[in-house]
């Protein structure tokens, strides 16, 4: 999903918890990115604080939450409303005192936040990400306002509030085109900036963005990329985590799962129950949630059903729901057979598998390769040298030529 990424999880297929809500309070953005999966942004229709809170209860009814659940205020700029907005919707929540733990983040792309937002924020221990790409020159290439103008300043005094009041938050870059010419002034940029976490989503095929501009772009011009950041992170020495690379780590150390040995442990966009995504109506899907705003020949589009109407148990009995999962557990089990590692990722993303090769059913992406593979390789190739059972690693030049051909792709 755009706000992150797969790792091996040790959940079984069968298992009926849900882990991850995310609510749509508001399609509207107030920015015009170009790479955006969302059709509908330019509405302004929101969801009730009231349908908010009903939506949690109806789940606990269902006995669908475990011991925690986050939620994610996201498919839209959920800063668009007002911080009272939340503060009624988290207070409402808490007054229930359920017995399991709610953690509540923003996905922004950071032009509003001031010293009110920070304070909801530090009040409820609101987990933030914030939507960079980098240096001005790449950020403003896709992520302008309704005007045609750059955003990269004013998401910079975010950010610079949020560092002002403490708070803690996240970055998120879109990897375009613009930032495989210039690896190393995304990672200076990071570095400069003193964000201490990001990550990479590569640029994707995804819902109402038909086309990416790093579609065909040679593999190793993306391997470069993430080198680059590799070597920035080393530099950091532990002032910047990159996520690929700690999911990648966790994952040769054997922190997401023993050995994953079989196809019935998976990761969460790949299990029934674990994302539930919610539109500002009540329209619900599950998996992606890319999928909440996208159609398809196959299926029309991916609602399941409203969850303020319909009975949870119904949703879930749906012809429609069935057919998707089921198509996505044969892809699940296509990946295990084949992929050496399945193990890391458990079954890849089934939007990305669905809007780049056409089928659920399907195994590798370009999200498989570039954030899963890659980033698994370099690790593995770091902690060779750092055991000195691998030679070196040559400096990276600064101006490699972008087509990359000279440059050997590791093996593994």
């Amino acid at each position: 999903m755009s706000a992150g990424t797969t790792s091996c999880s040790t959940r079984e297929s069968d298992d009926r918890t849900v882990k991850l809500l995310v609510l749509q309070p508001t399609p509207f953005c107030n920015i015009d990115c170009d790479y955006c999966y969302l059709a509908n942004r330019l509405s302004t229709k929101k969801m009730q604080p009231a349908q908010a809170v009903d939506i949690v209860d109806r789940l606990v009814a269902s006995g669908a939450v475990g011991s925690d659940l986050s939620m994610v205020w996201h498919a839209g700029e959920p800063l668009v409303l007002a911080s009272s907005y939340y503060e009624e919707i988290f207070s409402a929540l808490a007054a229930r005192r359920y017995p399991f733990t709610i953690r509540h983040s923003f996905q922004t792309n950071g032009m509003l936040i001031n010293d009110e937002w920070c304070n909801l924020f530090h009040k409820w221990s609101v987990n933030v990400g914030v939507s960079v790409d980098g240096p001005a020159s790449i950020h403003d290439a896709h992520r302008k306002d309704r005007k045609g103008n750059g955003t990269h300043a004013k998401v910079m005094e975010g950010i610079r509030t949020l560092q002002r009041h403490s708070v803690p938050f996240h970055a998120i870059a879109v990897v375009t085109a613009e930032s495989l010419l210039h690896p190393e002034e995304v990672i200076d940029f990071f570095l400069e900036t003193g964000v201490d976490r990001v990550g990479f989503n590569i640029e994707e095929l995804e819902g109402a963005n038909k086309s990416s501009s790093v579609a065909g772009e040679n593999v190793s011009n993306v391997r470069r990329f993430f080198e680059v950041m590799a070597e920035g992170e080393e530099r950091s020495q532990g002032k910047l985590t990159i996520r690929e690379f700690e999911n990648a780590r966790g994952a040769i150390k054997g922190s997401h799962t023993q050995d994953c040995p079989s196809p019935d442990l998976r990761n969460e966009q790949t299990l029934p129950y674990a994302i539930l995504t919610v539109a500002w109506d009540g329209a619900m899907t599950a998996f992606s949630p890319e999928l909440i705003d996208a159609s398809s020949k196959d299926y029309g589009d991916f609602i399941l059903g409203n969850i303020l109407r319909d009975p949870i148990a119904e949703i879930f009995a749906s012809p429609k729901f069935k057919q998707i999962a089921s198509a996505i557990d044969l892809g699940c089990k296509r990946c295990a057979e084949t992929c050496q590692y399945f193990s890391v990722c458990g079954g890849g993303a089934p939007s990305n598998k669905y809007f780049e090769n056409g089928s659920f059913e399907s195994t590798e992406t370009v999200y498989c390769r570039s954030v899963i593979q890659i980033p698994i390789d370099i690790m593995l190739a770091q902690a060779e040298r750092q055991l000195g059972i691998a030679p070196p690693q040559k400096s990276i030049p600064q101006n490699s030529n972008r087509n990359g051909g000279d440059r050997p792709v590791h093996a593994v």
